[in-house]
């Protein structure tokens, strides 16, 4: 150890001299307090030996100098003092002392608080240097949760469409990091998908797990997938990435208004609640599904509810958080105070916000234990369009060109795979016209859906015409899909480019789109579909496309359809 002794008694340094080298320190000497504190800074020792009373500087002032220039490391000061009264040593502390010694000098005594002070002045640099440590263990952990929180709200927030006239919605993360996922989006013929995901654990444990999920929604929801396509796809890449504890309880809804339909898979939230315009609960759609991550599904883990939609119905759905919140006394919210709001005593449109109050009441400052998440869906406004238009995938827009693609869905292709994603994206990816990505889905979602339901599967679209025979229709497509053993569809696409008739310039295009399905057909003279139709569950269809597309023809026995859609550059 290096010691520095700053005393102006000669003697007595040249004696602490002999002592402190013959035990192997090193010493410097200072004989006034101004060149002790400079040897400090010269020689950095680790332990001051010092007088009191000295020229120049005494042993307080530079006492206290020593100590300013060590803020961060401890050096510590034995004060040699004749005096003995209590002032004095009491000084001393003040000063910056760690302890003091009186003359003369016990040699064993010395050395032993010279002892004391170094394993003292060992304790004091390993916990500095462990401090630093974890301060810089904290730096970087605020720096990965920085670039971790900006990850996640672009990922999840990345067209969302939560700010959806028909929506309402009340989140409050227990953390940084939110473990409820609540995302929305239109797929491309305009209905709005919704989920409500709420993931095992809190904070960022839970939200890795939300962001290939949201990824996963956004995408496919862009493509056209069906809800239990995205069930599907997110329930494997769960099991694929996650560790066997971590599961997401999820809820996904596809508001369509256009066929005034709800469909729900709910996998192990608490019941959705469906209130009419007297604010009463009419209808409960309870989990009846294992929660995402848990298991591969079957083709009955993947079925949907479908249920009428009704403008004055408000669809409710919320996180077990919101029956589980504790108030200052351990008490949760519970599920009597949750439905005690839906007795027919509130206006329909204060339920929300009534819910919000009394639960802010009830937990008062009680410390959050869970996410919350609570979601209104106001069904008389599913068809408005969010502020600033819904969000739209990004289109190449590349100059018109000749191209020719054609498919062909087998029966057992038919029974597992919807064709439409498929067909939609290779017709996107080849020729992507900007603005026409909806239309050309609705034209081609027609042609499939009538050949598919109608020429396969037999289905009549007038049971559609009313509430109990749309579910029917829906559960017999179902079953009859599952037991379809043969038949086709078979479909092409020829795009010609279309010219100026002045300059020769390409100015757009003229998709022909030519399918066939191997079913009876149908008499296409008597179809009377108009798009009047299309305000109800049935009728859409054929006038749909008629309407859309440039030409409409049918051939053979009414089971060969050829369309042609046009476009021009916009």
């Amino acid at each position: 150890m290096k010691i520095l002794i700053v005393d102006d008694d000669r003697i007595n340094s040249t004696i602490l001299n002999r002592l402190l080298a013959r035990e192997g320190h090193a010493v410097v000497i200072a004989h006034d307090g101004v060149t002790g504190v400079a040897l400090f800074r010269k020689e950095h020792p680790d332990l001051v030996l010092m007088d009191i009373r000295m020229p120049r500087m005494n042993g307080y002032e530079a006492a206290r100098e020593i100590k300013s220039l060590v803020a961060n490391r401890f050096v510590p000061i034995i004060f040699l003092t004749a005096v003995t009264d209590e002032d004095s040593l009491v000084q001393c502390i003040d000063a910056g002392g760690d302890d003091f010694l009186t003359k003369p000098f016990n040699r064993t005594i010395l050395q032993a608080k010279i002892e004391a002070m170094e394993r003292i002045r060992r304790l004091h640099g390993e916990l500095r240097r462990q401090k630093e440590k974890v301060e810089r263990h904290q730096e970087q952990l605020q720096q990965e949760m920085e670039v971790g929180q900006h990850l996640f709200s672009k990922i999840v927030s990345a067209g969302n469409l939560l700010d959806a006239p028909c929506l309402k919605r009340w989140t409050s993360p227990m953390s940084v990091f939110n473990g409820d996922l609540l995302v929305a989006a239109y797929n491309p013929a305009g209905g709005l998908y919704i989920m409500l995901g709420d993931f095992t654990g809190h904070g960022l444990s839970a939200a890795v797990g939300a962001m290939p999920l949201a990824e996963i929604f956004y995408e496919m929801t862009a493509q056209g997938f069906s809800l239990s396509e995205l069930v599907e796809a997110m329930n494997a890449k769960l099991i694929a990435v996650m560790p066997t504890r971590m599961f997401c309880a999820a809820c996904l809804i596809e508001v369509d208004f256009r066929q005034k339909s709800l469909l729900v898979w709910n996998g192990g939230l608490p019941d959705v609640l469906v209130a009419d315009q007297s604010g009463r609960v009419v209808r409960r759609l309870s989990s009846n599904r294992l929660p995402l991550g848990v298991a591969a599904l079957t083709r009955e883990d993947r079925k949907m509810e479908i249920m009428e939609m009704k403008p004055d119905h408000r669809v409710f759905l919320y996180s077990d958080g919101l029956i589980e919140a504790p108030d200052a006394d351990g008490e949760m919210f519970g599920l009597d105070r949750l439905m005690s709001h839906f007795n027919g005593q509130a206006r329909p449109d204060a339920i929300f916000d009534n819910i919000l109050d009394s639960l802010k009441t009830f937990r008062g400052d009680a410390e959050q234990s869970d996410d919350i998440s609570l979601l209104e869906i106001d069904c008389s406004r599913a068809g408005e369009e969010p502020p600033g238009g819904g969000a739209r995938r990004s289109e190449k827009s590349l100059p018109p060109a000749p191209w020719e693609i054609s498919f062909s869905f087998h029966a057992g292709t038919l029974k597992n795979v919807d064709p439409l994603p498929t067909v939609i994206n290779a017709v996107m990816s080849i020729q992507a016209p900007t603005g026409h990505r909806e239309r050309l889905y609705t034209i081609l979602a027609e042609l499939l859906s009538n050949a598919l339901d109608h020429g396969l599967l037999g289905l009549d679209t007038d049971m559609k015409k009313t509430p109990s025979g749309f579910i029917e229709y829906y559960n017999q497509r179902e079953e009859r899909l599952a037991a379809m053993e043969s038949g086709f569809i078979r479909m092409s696409l020829i795009h010609e480019p279309i010219l100026d008739e002045t300059d020769g310039r390409r100015i757009g295009g003229a998709i022909r789109i030519q399918l066939q399905d191997s079913g009876p057909g149908f008499d296409f003279n008597r179809v009377q579909s108009n798009l009047e139709g299309n305000c109800g569950h049935g009728g859409r269809g054929i006038a749909l496309i008629r309407s859309l597309c440039s030409e409409l023809r049918y051939h053979g026995a009414g089971n060969q359809a050829e369309a042609v859609y046009r476009w021009r550059i916009q």
